[in-house]
């Protein structure tokens, strides 16, 4: 017996749920070399940040690939069709492999936990990619491989190994991160996760519009881009080693055999509160292990999505089909469109100069939408209390739709740069609201609504695999944009036709979201 509640007056939902993780946390302070106990407590803000400081790396990841990665395969001599059908390499690896991967991490067995493992994993295959990536040239010449299609193929192995890798680890990081919090701590991290990963997103932007070259440190490190990614390797070094450190998880074992163990979910806190009102006395403590899910129940989890689920999806896909429109070819946009320079022109001509000016401006742009994304971030979840979640969520689509429209019809310097605060906005939005709504789902159990009734799901669903299938969208996004743009890019003749593009994704985004099961938030 764990206690009882005392029915003299009536307990407050948030009481009862302080009760539950107060009798959690003391039995697991029984065992205190274990070291479970954090589980069942509120976690401090600095606590929260340990969590989400490899997010910081890995938003500083993508920051740098978006910004070097299209410049670096153009300068190899690749044109844009080639060039975006590269990126799609990543997307076909994340589609394949980082659902199964989420699977395997819902039922890993270690002693480390089912997410740690996986991490570092992911984490050096990005250290090791990042590696790769900018040296692809100097890696030919090594190996006496100095033919485009060779040097094309190096630098996409680095490519694959480091935006697969990272796309995969963010969604796990997240995962990691809600499963180590209570309900309560749940918005919270992800609130700060936005705000972390806008700091880091302004990191590898503002790595990028240095002259590395200029500082000298070019030189040593193998020029301009080889010392951007050294800089990002050192930030992701770093933000994966705290974030691994920062907890342990309950491994799956102990959960199944200790159910005080097992982390308070909203579906055991309601079914409490039930009992609580009933006139139960004791805390009773059926709640099964979840989120244990194999590869044929994945596959089941795929196949036989909830609506709720599936317009979640598809929002989650427009909106980063309309993000990666933009900032795949923002750089090249800037410094084409923008500064008519030509990325092919002799080294140290004019044209070449101008568009390596473009890309660097390009980069502080880059920074303010990563900068406007953490500030925004601050105050989503009191916008979200006030306002409520579709008014915020549809609001930050629109943000981002009306500034590419902007910067298509007005290509100047001043416009192009000021609206990419309003990407920023809606950076802040998909990061955020849509993983809020996975884990509203799960914490209640409900996927559907009837008659204004949510109804309790009967299906397993794993929490991960949910999460992850949310991060894929990127990757699928990434594979259509990737396959198709580049295309039309070449036909039209200038990268300006983006912005239009980006724009209409995200409006037709903005409407899928008007359709998406908010369940009260």
């Amino acid at each position: 017996m764990y206690g009882t509640y005392q029915q003299q007056d009536r307990l407050t939902e948030d009481e009862i749920l302080q009760g539950m993780l107060e009798r959690r946390h003391h039995f697991a302070k029984l065992d205190n070399s274990r070291g479970y106990q954090h589980t069942f407590r509120r976690k401090s803000r600095w606590e929260l940040v340990r969590l989400s400081l490899l997010i910081v790396g890995i938003e500083c990841t993508y920051a740098t690939e978006t910004a070097l990665v299209a410049p670096i395969l153009l300068g190899i001599g690749l044109p844009h069709t080639i060039m975006t059908m590269i990126w799609a390499t990543p997307s076909i690896a994340g589609l394949l492999f980082a659902p199964v991967i989420a699977s395997v991490s819902d039922r890993l067995r270690s002693r480390w936990g089912r997410r740690r493992p996986v991490m570092l994993a992911l984490g050096i295959s990005i250290l090791t990619g990042m590696l790769i990536l900018p040296n692809g040239s100097a890696i030919g010449e090594l190996l006496g491989l100095t033919s485009v299609g060779w040097l094309a193929t190096i630098t996409t192995i680095g490519l694959i190994m480091s935006d697969f890798s990272a796309e995969t680890s963010n969604g796990m990081c997240r995962t990691y991160a809600m499963e180590v919090c209570t309900i309560r701590d749940q918005a919270r991290v992800l609130s700060i996760m936005v705000l972390t990963g806008g700091i880091g997103a302004t990191m590898g932007a503002l790595f990028g519009a240095i002259d590395w070259n200029r500082l000298g440190i070019g030189r040593y490190l193998g020029g301009n881009d080889a010392s951007v990614f050294a800089a990002n390797w050192i930030v992701l070094f770093v933000g994966l080693l705290v974030t691994l450190t920062s907890f342990s998880e309950i491994p799956l074992p102990v959960q199944e055999s200790e159910p005080m163990l097992r982390p308070v979910t909203q579906k055991m806190l309601l079914d409490e509160v039930k009992r609580v009102d009933g006139g139960g006395g004791v805390e009773v403590e059926q709640e099964d292990v979840q989120e244990v899910v194999g590869f044929k129940q994945f596959l089941l989890n795929v196949l036989h999505m909830p609506r709720s689920m599936k317009v979640l999806c598809l929002t989650q896909l427009l909106s980063h089909m309309s993000y990666l429109t933009y900032c795949l070819y923002y750089t090249d946009f800037v410094g084409a469109t923008v500064y008519e320079g030509d990325v092919r022109a002799f080294k140290d001509s004019p044209a070449a100069q101008r568009y390596a000016d473009g890309v660097r401006f390009a980069c502080l742009g880059m920074a303010l939408c990563s900068t406007t994304s953490s500030i925004y971030s601050i105050f989503i979840e009191r916008l979200i209390v006030r306002f409520g979640a579709r008014s915020v969520y549809v609001g930050g689509l629109l943000a981002h739709c009306c500034g590419m429209l902007a910067m298509g019809l007005v290509p100047h310097k001043a416009v192009v740069f000021s609206c990419c605060a309003l990407t920023g906005i809606m950076y802040a939005t998909i990061y955020s609201i849509p993983f809020l709504l996975i884990s509203h789902y799960h914490s209640k159990n409900c996927f559907v609504e009837v008659d204004g009734q949510y109804v309790e799901s009967i299906e397993r669903r794993g929490f991960g695999v949910d999460v992850s299938m949310m991060s894929s969208m990127l990757c699928l996004a990434q594979l259509m944009v990737s396959l198709a743009i580049g295309s039309v890019i070449d036909a039209v003749g200038s990268t300006i036709i983006i912005t239009f593009i980006s724009s209409a994704f995200m409006l037709c985004a903005a409407g899928s979201a008007m359709a998406i099961l908010y369940m009260g938030l």
